[in-house]
């Protein structure tokens, strides 16, 4: 499913009471305490059991249990893992918050992107690069794609495993382009793409150019196809964490402009911040291009549409170091209140969800990419892709996608709030109520405030 949109005001704060009353390090680092090793697990006397809550609705929380239920009947006896679903995303956090002051947190919490930051920063969990370090005969980390690890990555320490990954792609209605003459081969640069838009506008009469969600991953994608760091320094991945948001530099203004003129010009569609809006529009053919996750694959195959193409996500900057940002969750071991056996027990689960078999099953099932490079050798995963072109155009961009700290996103504890509050002031700029320099530099000095303001709370 396209992304849903994250609550941002709730979980921040929540992350605020957890960190500074519930036992966080404020270090920035997942755990000082050593991982770990397999005799923890065979020392133990009765089958361990792991508890996991996840955020993973629909065709992907099914493919989810199913893994799940396979695990544990090759553990019949040693193993054994009880998955709940807890909502949506931010239902997950806000409980698992609620579980850290009260007690009894999941051994694996599997919590999307934005939650990155926060969870580091809570001190709780062990990270994969120590987890995977200790237990050497279980996931071999360098099979993750670079793009999906380097996301989950800071101060050179894998934090936690991605399961579920999504990227924005560009969608193209190929009837309405080629009734509008339109170029394909100039659609890989965010100009082109604007240029294409407005050739649409101009020759058919009643169709927009282009339509995006307007939730803050897309503002995030367009400073990361520009090439350029949305946080400082260095995009929050060093030991000291982002410590202000960058949101006016020239490469950056430059991108989010180009997007911005579209839509004051009349040329592209506000659908507002749904996801589901924009992939509604686009099939209706009210609009000829359209800018969403790759979730939104199958959404328009629900909802019959055929006639399209789904393109690498545009960039404005330098194709060696601008691309896409991931999306999706990834998986935690939480260490605090969970012995070491059901840490281990824990990594087990992980390193078998993430492997290349459990990763094409899920993937097929469910529609994200798969983070293990190992089912790029499959047959039966080539035979997918010769089978779902749009799937096979996502496995290219995710291959492509350099792995930088542009495209790492900003890693802070406070990105829900500095979403909400960058939305708010694009929202205002690409409605023509504001000119564009203003509403950037607004959203830089409330975003860069809501970053001091978690720090401080955070005893960083």
């Amino acid at each position: 499913m396209p992304r849903r949109p994250y609550t941002p005001a709730a979980c921040l704060i929540a992350a605020g009471l957890t960190l500074t009353a519930c036992g966080g390090t404020g270090t920035g680092k997942a755990a000082d305490a050593a991982a770990p090793g397999p005799s923890a697990l065979a020392k133990a006397t009765a089958p361990v059991t792991v508890t996991l809550w996840h955020g993973l609705g629909g065709p992907a929380g099914k493919a989810l249990q199913a893994e799940i239920d396979a695990f544990n009947r090759a553990n019949t006896g040693r193993i054994t893992v009880k998955a709940s679903f807890q909502g949506s995303y931010a239902d997950a956090l806000a409980k698992y918050t609620s579980a850290v002051r009260g007690g009894g947190t999941p051994s694996v919490m599997i919590s999307n992107d934005i939650t990155t930051g926060y969870l580091r920063d809570a001190g709780r969990t062990v990270s994969a690069q120590a987890m995977a370090a200790a237990n050497p005969g279980d996931l071999d980390l360098t099979k993750l794609r670079p793009a999906a690890r380097s996301y989950y990555t800071a101060d050179g320490q894998l934090l936690a495993v991605p399961l579920n990954t999504s990227m924005p792609m560009l969608y193209v209605d190929d009837k309405l382009l080629d009734r509008a003459g339109v170029d394909r081969t100039t659609l890989g640069t965010l100009h082109g793409v604007a240029a294409a838009a407005r050739q649409v506008h101009d020759r058919l009469p009643g169709v927009k150019g282009i339509d995006q969600p307007f939730d803050g991953w897309w503002f995030e994608q367009l400073t990361a196809g520009a090439g350029v760091a949305y946080c400082a320094p260095d995009n929050g991945r060093g030991a000291s964490g982002a410590t202000a948001s960058s949101l006016t530099s020239g490469a950056q203004r430059a991108a989010i402009g180009t997007m911005a003129k579209l839509y004051t010009d009349g040329v592209a569609l506000d659908t507002g911040t749904d996801g589901n809006a924009a992939v509604t529009a686009f099939a209706a053919g009210k609009t000829a291009m359209m800018l969403n996750s790759s979730g939104a694959i199958g959404a328009l195959a629900a909802a019959g549409m055929k006639d399209y193409t789904a393109l690498p996500y545009p960039v404005s900057g330098p194709a060696s170091t601008s691309g896409a940002l991931i999306g999706g969750a990834a998986m935690w071991v939480d260490r605090a209140g969970h012995n070491t056996a059901e840490q281990v027990a824990s990594w087990k689960l992980i390193s078998y969800l993430a492997s290349a078999p459990a990763q094409e099953r899920f993937a097929t099932a469910s529609g994200y990419a798969p983070i293990n490079t190992d089912v790029d050798n499959s047959p039966t995963w080539k035979r997918f892709l010769a089978g779902h072109r749009q799937y096979a155009a996502l496995a290219r961009q995710f291959a492509d996608t350099p792995a930088n700290t542009a495209t790492s996103g900003c890693l802070t504890g406070a990105m829900s709030g500095v979403r909400d509050v960058v939305v708010q002031q694009m929202q205002r700029a690409f409605s023509g109520q504001v000119p564009l320099d203003s509403a950037l530099k607004s959203a830089e000095e409330q975003a860069s405030q809501k970053i001091q303001d978690y720090r401080k709370q955070a005893g960083q």
